[in-house]
């Protein structure tokens, strides 16, 4: 999982100008709560085609997506890098399917790589029962500078659950 990697693909994406942000531990490690990470998860949000002429001559291969908890769009692994993309990141709640926005800050970059908010990784590791990420992540959230905009986005879902809503208001204070 070599950072140059990421960034040599991450300028594929910006050459093609499709919108991309690191989520996953990828982002827990940018942000210093974990060491480790599993691999480097990029949310993308563009046509799978699209996606597939950027990333032409890597090897790569599509993974199983839309199923279960999982409601995005397309998933596709470049898997001697560790890096999965995820277009147009969506995972279903108890109510519907709630799509995730990449939640982007202005000038929120870890080596030069755009990171997404903090806010929707702890909402999608709520919504996976990944408890002990969803925790660092409130835990950060309670001691920095929150996006309101991207809370008040994400309390309107109509599809989130009303727990995870509770839990993002009392960021507000």
């Amino acid at each position: 999982m070599e950072i140059k990697d990421l960034v040599r693909i991450t300028d594929k994406l910006t050459e093609f100008s499709i919108p991309y942000a690191l989520g996953g531990s990828g982002l827990l490690h940018a942000l210093g709560l974990v060491e480790q990470m599993n691999d480097w998860d990029l949310l993308v949000e563009c046509p799978k085609e699209k996606l597939t002429e950027a990333i032409h001559g890597y090897s790569w291969q599509e993974q199983t997506s839309g199923e279960g908890l999982f409601a995005s769009e397309y998933r596709i692994q470049v898997a001697p890098l560790s890096i999965d993309f995820i277009g147009y990141f969506a995972l279903r709640s108890t109510k519907g399917i709630v799509k995730l926005p990449l939640g982007k800050r202005d000038g929120s970059t870890w080596q030069g790589i755009p990171l997404s908010a903090p806010e929707t990784w702890y909402v999608a590791y709520k919504m996976m029962g990944r408890e002990p990420k969803a925790e660092l992540l409130y835990n950060y959230l309670k001691n920095i500078d929150r996006s309101e905009e991207i809370i008040i986005e994400l309390v309107r879902h109509e599809m989130m659950d009303e727990s995870i809503k509770a839990d993002l208001l009392k960021l507000l204070g």
